[in-house]
């Protein structure tokens, strides 16, 4: 078979909702660069996301919006679905649900009536909670500190129970610290450090396991592509485990970055957290500081990813210092 008609073929169709987001932006483009046929689903998308112009097709609007989620979904074979309600402090734990949980079972359901061939679920490492053990692996006990984690961790099994009684194919990915142009982590950060405001709260000794977009990028295509992903749950992460201050100093080293004027102990910053919560609230705002943030601060991230080796055939590209080297070169090319 001639190989451009070889290429034709493997083109997919290909719906990604939370298009507007980080992780979303990024997958919706890579896969039109690879010759995809894309559609993103957001609220809303940013006008601009360091010079990433979207080549997608925009779809602005609720994925709960089902009459207009249907059109969205007619002749596509793939799905990856990354929206989720997330950061927001202020969000009622009602909206967590409906979003992560219970609007799962329509949105597959849906998927389903398609001919959707393939349905890829972006969860997290948040399902966790705080690690007992490091690394940890897909089958490590999950208790989930936030409504984010615990509804993430519904959402699975949504995921699970509906895919296995009407036999579609799923894969579930739980990516670990994603970095990269256009994440508003890795820009606060950045930008905190840049300016001298980033406070070390506590000791710094937890660990993280950062992972660049490209590797989690490429992770995604995996998850598309390779048979043996269907029914799996995989743990998605880079190569390097650290701890807070290593990221915190090879951000510094890298991007050229004073380093922290100041370190507190962690239980003065636990009510600098509460206090900024209360204060906000009134003000109608998120507040700069949670207690949830601090889970940067508190909590050991560190897996075992063996397994996305063995199942997607995943191997990381990108050290820490090597994704923060190509992150500097994207946001300073205009």
């Amino acid at each position: 078979m001639p190989e451009n008609e070889t290429a034709v073929r493997e083109k997919k169709n290909i719906l990604v909702t939370g298009a507007g987001g980080f992780l979303g932006y990024h997958t919706a483009n890579f896969f039109c660069e690879h010759g995809h046929q894309v559609d993103g689903i957001d609220l809303h998308f940013p006008q601009k996301n360091n010079g990433l112009q979207p080549s997608f097709t925009l779809r602005e609007h609720d994925f709960r919006d089902w009459s207009r989620t249907e059109k969205a979904l007619a002749g596509k074979e793939v799905v990856f679905h990354l929206a989720s309600a997330h950061l927001q402090i202020s969000l009622d734990e009602k909206e967590y649900w409906d979003v992560n949980v219970h609007s799962l079972r329509t949105l597959l359901e849906k998927a389903y009536q398609a001919g959707v061939a393939r349905f890829i679920h972006i969860s997290s490492v948040g399902v966790y909670g705080r690690l007992s053990e490091i690394p940890a692996t897909e089958t490590t006990p999950c208790h989930p500190q936030s409504i984010y984690g615990e509804t993430k961790l519904a959402g699975e099994k949504e995921v699970i129970d509906f895919c296995n009684s009407v036999g579609m194919n799923y894969v579930i990915l739980r990516p670990a610290w994603v970095y990269g142009s256009g994440c508003p982590r890795t820009a606060k950060l950045h930008r905190m450090l840049q300016k001298r405001r980033f406070i070390m709260i506590g000791k710094g000794g937890n660990k993280r396991h950062p992972m660049y977009i490209r590797d989690m990028l490429e992770s995604f295509r995996l998850a598309m592509e390779r048979p043996e992903a269907v029914g799996e749950l995989v743990i998605i992460g880079g190569e390097e485990i650290v701890t807070t201050r290593e990221l915190v100093d090879t951000f510094c080293q890298v991007l050229g970055l004073p380093a922290p004027l100041l370190t507190i102990p962690y239980p003065i910053g636990v009510f600098l957290a509460a206090s900024a919560e209360v204060l906000f609230s009134a003000l109608g705002k998120e507040p700069p500081i949670s207690r949830r943030t601090l889970e940067f601060f508190n909590t050991d991230n560190g897996f075992d990813i063996s397994r996305s080796k063995k199942v997607l055939d995943f191997i990381p590209h990108y050290t820490l210092q090597q994704g923060l080297e190509d992150y500097k070169n994207s946001i300073s090319t205009p």
